[in-house]
């Protein structure tokens, strides 16, 4: 997989949210909210259901509030790819930050695999997203970092 070009993310996810600028920010405050209510444990069923939903409306779909919960129809993925990786990041952060910042990408990039790329077991997506986020290991670091600025912005807002 090639390296992340930072400037054609930070584009196609402005475009993207400008098409429906409503529907991203109620999404973003349900998985938030909800997220926080149950201790992160549905975090990662939530943001499959939400990647699902921007790769549908990216194809041409018609995107609903609802569809941030079809991340439930792989649940136990999900959630093994986002809590394994989230551990991974965490404890690399606890180890003078900078390592966490170098796999904060593997997150993201698991729950795609899930979401997207039809991976069925949680376990190997952190796996495969390791390979990926080990391969392109500064671009990906870089970009997750801004994309993570930007969407802190955008929460802040």
């Amino acid at each position: 997989m090639a390296a992340p070009d930072i400037g054609a993310c930070v584009s196609a996810g402005i475009e993207g949210f400008k098409k429906n600028m409503g529907l991203h920010i109620v999404c973003g405050l349900i998985i938030m909210l909800v997220s926080s209510a149950t201790g992160g444990i549905i975090t990662g069923p939530l943001w499959v259901g939400y990647m699902r939903m921007i790769k549908s409306e990216s194809e041409g779909g018609k995107p609903e509030i609802g569809d941030i919960f079809k991340g439930f129809d792989d649940f136990l993925p999900g959630f093994l790819a986002v809590l394994i990786s989230s551990i991974a990041v965490s404890i690399g952060t606890m180890l003078c930050i900078i390592p966490g910042l170098l796999i904060m990408a593997l997150m993201p990039v698991s729950a795609y695999l899930v979401a997207v790329c039809g991976e069925t077991d949680g376990v190997n997506a952190v796996k495969r997203a390791w390979e990926i986020v080990k391969a392109n290991l500064i671009p990906s670091a870089l970009c997750a970092l801004v994309l993570g600025l930007i969407g802190s912005l955008g929460a802040i807002l």
